[in-house]
């Protein structure tokens, strides 16, 4: 059996320096709130990883292109578990 792939929301536009830094000042902020909301036109969404994720980090030379990519990854299993552990401890 293989796991489906759903894409939710995707994005690629050029942007100054400084529009990515406030991207990714917001995306901080928004992690550490606990939810990053990404808006594009009209279309919204939240995600809401959990406590602890997978952080990769790439950076690629091909010519003249440079390319850096930031993945942050985690289960959806692993946003429940630690409020499941809570819950179990009250009882």
């Amino acid at each position: 059996m293989g796991s489906s792939e759903e894409v939710l929301f995707e994005s690629e536009e050029h942007k100054s320096l400084s529009e990515i830094v406030e991207f990714l000042r917001a995306a901080a902020d928004g992690l550490e709130q606990g939810v990053l909301i990404l808006t594009q036109d009209e279309r919204r969404v939240e995600v809401r990883p959990p406590g602890e994720a997978l952080l990769e980090i790439e950076y690629e030379v091909k010519g003249d292109e440079h390319e850096l990519e930031i993945e942050i990854k985690w289960r959806a299993e692993d946003a429940s578990a630690p409020e499941d552990e809570e819950s179990d401890q009250d009882d």
